[in-house]
C-alpha cells in the first residue's frame, strides 16, 4: 500500500484527464449542495478532509462511463464525492461524469460562493435567487478564483485586478486593496492543498471490504456497494448495462429498491439463498445468469401488476422489504396462482416482523420451503408455520403511536384504499389516481383529522398521534390547518360525508369535542380493527 501526497490541482486533473476513472461498482455522485459548500469551507479554514483510496487494478476493469480508448488501471473507490466535489467546485468536468449537458445543469446547482464582505461566517454559501441577483462583486464564484491560468504571473495579475474592483465597489469596509487580494488568494491557494491518496493493490474483494471500513465525510458504503463490486468484477459489464438500469426501471415504476434486495431477489429465484459467500462464483458468468435474471424480471413485473390491483404502488409505504423476496420467489414459481393468499402472508410476515434478527436464516428457510412445495397453498401454508400469524389486531393496534407503527400505517392506507377512497382535494380523483390513471410512484400522506395544535396541552401527546387519528390524503394536496376542530377544515375543504365514510370517520365528528375526543378515538380504532381482520381474513380463505 502506497502513500502520496498530492496537490488538490493535481487530483483535479487526474480526475479530468482520465488518468483515474470510477469502476462499475462505485455509485453516482450523491453529495448535496451544502455537503460542496462545506467541503470549500473546510479547505478554506485548513481542515482536513481525509484521503483518498485509489486502487491499482493492474488489469482492465469496467468503468461507470466509456468513451475513449483510454484504459486506466487506477480506479478511486473511495473518495469519489470528494474528487467529484472539488471538480464542481473548479468547474472542470470529470471524464466520468455522464454528458456535457447533465454537468452544465449540476454547476448551475451547485454554484457555491464566497462572500467577501463577510466579517464573520458564514463566509460561503449556496447561491439562491437573491445571492445571484446581488450587484458587483459581493458573492464571488469559487469556480472563479479556482481556475488556473497557466502563467502565474498573469493568475496574480486577474486576482490583483479583481480586488480592486471589489474596493471600487464600495465592499469590504476597513479592508485595503492588499488585505482584499490576500482574502480571495487564501481561496485560489486551495488548489495547492495537499491530498492524501492511499494507493493500493490489492484483489477487489479486498478493495470492497477496505473501502466498507471506511468512514469518510461522504456516504459510507453498504453491502450492496460490496455485492456491486464484486459481481461486477465476476460478470464484467453486466452490472452497468444490464442491473443498474434495470433498478433504474423499477424506480419508475414506483419501487425504488437498494440494490442489495434486488440481488437477493435474484439470487432467491436462481439459487434458493441469499447469502453471497454460499453462491458459487459460476452462479455470475454471463451466460448462467441470464436465464436466471430473466426469470427475476418476469417475477417483478407481475408482482408490481399484482400490488397495483391492491393499491400497494410503491414500496414507501411498506413495513419492511425483506419479506419481497420469498414473495418473489413465490411469484415465479406460481405465477398463474391467486396472489390474494401471498399478500396475507406478506402482510403478517411484516405484522410480524419475521426478518428480523436472523434476516438471511430466515430468508434462507423460506426459499427452501417454496422450493419444496407443489403449490402456492402448500407454500403459504409452510411460510405461516414458522411464526404466529393467527392472532386478530385489536383496537389497542390503533392507538399506538401512528410514527411508530409501520404496519398500522399500511393496513391503515390498504383499508382506505379498497373502499376507493376520493382524495380530499377537489379533483375528486381516487386516492392513487390522477383521473382514470393509476399513479406509478403514489405516497400518501398521513393527516391528522383532530390537528395536533387542536389537542396540544389539553390531550395527552400518544392520543392526539395514535393511528385513528389519521386520514390517509394525497400527496398534491395541502391542508392548511390551524388549531381550530376538523369541522372547520372540513367545511373549508368540502370534505363530504362519503369521503369521511370512507376514511371510516362517522359524521358524529362535527359533534365531538375536547372532552369527548378520546371516546370518538376509541370507536375509530375499533372500527379499524374490525375493518382490519375482515380484510385479513378475506385474503386467507382466498
Amino acid at each position: 500500500m502506497a502513500y502520496e501526497s498530492a496537490k488538490i490541482r493535481e487530483c483535479i486533473d487526474r480526475a479530468v484527464n482520465h488518468t483515474w476513472s470510477i469502476p462499475e461498482f462505485q455509485r453516482g455522485f450523491v453529495w448535496k449542495a451544502t455537503q460542496v459548500r462545506d467541503l470549500a469551507e473546510s479547505l478554506w479554514l485548513d481542515y482536513p478532509i481525509g484521503s483518498l483510496l485509489v486502487w491499482n487494478s493492474q488489469k482492465h476493469t469496467e468503468e461507470r462511463i466509456v468513451r475513449d480508448a483510454q484504459r486506466p488501471t487506477l480506479w478511486v473507490v473511495d473518495g469519489q464525492q470528494r474528487v467529484t466535489a472539488l471538480c464542481i467546485l473548479s468547474g472542470r468536468k470529470p471524464y466520468w461524469w455522464p454528458s456535457a449537458e447533465e454537468w452544465e445543469k449540476t454547476v448551475k446547482k451547485y454554484d457555491i460562493r464566497f462572500d467577501i464582505d463577510a466579517k464573520e461566517p458564514p463566509y460561503f454559501w449556496v447561491a439562491n435567487a437573491a445571492i445571484r441577483r446581488a450587484k458587483g462583486d459581493r458573492y464571488i464564484r469559487v469556480s472563479r478564483l479556482l481556475v488556473l491560468d497557466t502563467e502565474k504571473e498573469k493568475d496574480q495579475q486577474s486576482l490583483q485586478q479583481l480586488a480592486k474592483e471589489i474596493k471600487i465597489q464600495g465592499l469590504c469596509d476597513g479592508m485595503d486593496g492588499m488585505e482584499v487580494y490576500a482574502r480571495l488568494d487564501r481561496i485560489r491557494k486551495i488548489r495547492d492543498k495537499d491530498f492524501v491518496t492511499i494507493t493500493t493493490d490489492q484483489e477487489l474483494e479486498d478493495v470492497v471490504e477496505i473501502f466498507s471500513r471506511l468512514n469518510s465525510r461522504g456516504t459510507r458504503v453498504t453491502e450492496a456497494d460490496i455485492y456491486l463490486g464484486i459481481v461486477a468484477a465476476r460478470a464484467p459489464g453486466w452490472v452497468r448495462d444490464t442491473f443498474l438500469p434495470y433498478l433504474k426501471t423499477l424506480a419508475d415504476a414506483g419501487f425504488n429498491l437498494n440494490p442489495n434486495l434486488l440481488f437477493r431477489t435474484l439470487t432467491g429465484v436462481g439459487i434458493k439463498k441469499v447469502r453471497f459467500k454460499e453462491i458459487d462464483d459460476k452462479f455470475w458468468d454471463q451466460e448462467s445468469i441470464r436465464p436466471h435474471w430473466d426469470r427475476t424480471k418476469e417475477a417483478w413485473k407481475n408482482l408490481v401488476a399484482r400490488f397495483r390491483e391492491h393499491g400497494i404502488l410503491s414500496n414507501d409505504p411498506m413495513p419492511t422489504e425483506a419479506a419481497l423476496v420469498p414473495l418473489i420467489a413465490l411469484i415465479d414459481k406460481y405465477p398463474k396462482e391467486r396472489f390474494e393468499p401471498a399478500l396475507y402472508w406478506f402482510l403478517q410476515a411484516s405484522r410480524f416482523s419475521r426478518y428480523s434478527g436472523s434476516g438471511t436464516t430466515s430468508l434462507d428457510e423460506d426459499l427452501r420451503d417454496i422450493h419444496d412445495s407443489d403449490s402456492m397453498k402448500t407454500a403459504i401454508q409452510k411460510l405461516l408455520k414458522r411464526f404466529t400469524h393467527d392472532k386478530p389486531l385489536e383496537a389497542e393496534d390503533f392507538l399506538r403511536d401512528y410514527g411508530d407503527s409501520r404496519f398500522g400505517r399500511f393496513i391503515l392506507y390498504l383499508l382506505i384504499y379498497r373502499n376507493k377512497a376520493l382524495d380530499w382535494d377537489e379533483s375528486g380523483h381516487r386516492l392513487g389516481f390522477e383521473g382514470l390513471q393509476v399513479l406509478g410512484d403514489f405516497r400518501p400522506q398521513w393527516h391528522h383529522i383532530f390537528p395536533h395544535k387542536y389537542l396540544e396541552g389539553k390531550v395527552v401527546e400518544d392520543k392526539i398521534n395514535a393511528l385513528a387519528n389519521i386520514a390517509v390524503i394525497g400527496p398534491s394536496i395541502n391542508i392548511r390547518i390551524s388549531a381550530k376542530d376538523p369541522l372547520s377544515y372540513i367545511q373549508k375543504y368540502k370534505i363530504s360525508r362519503d369521503k369521511l365514510r370512507q376514511q371510516f370517520i362517522d359524521e358524529e365528528i362535527s359533534e365531538v369535542s375536547i372532552t369527548n375526543y378520546e371516546n370518538w378515538l376509541n370507536k375509530r380504532s375499533e372500527r379499524l380493527a374490525a375493518a382490519s381482520n375482515e380484510f385479513l381474513n378475506q385474503l386467507k380463505s382466498d
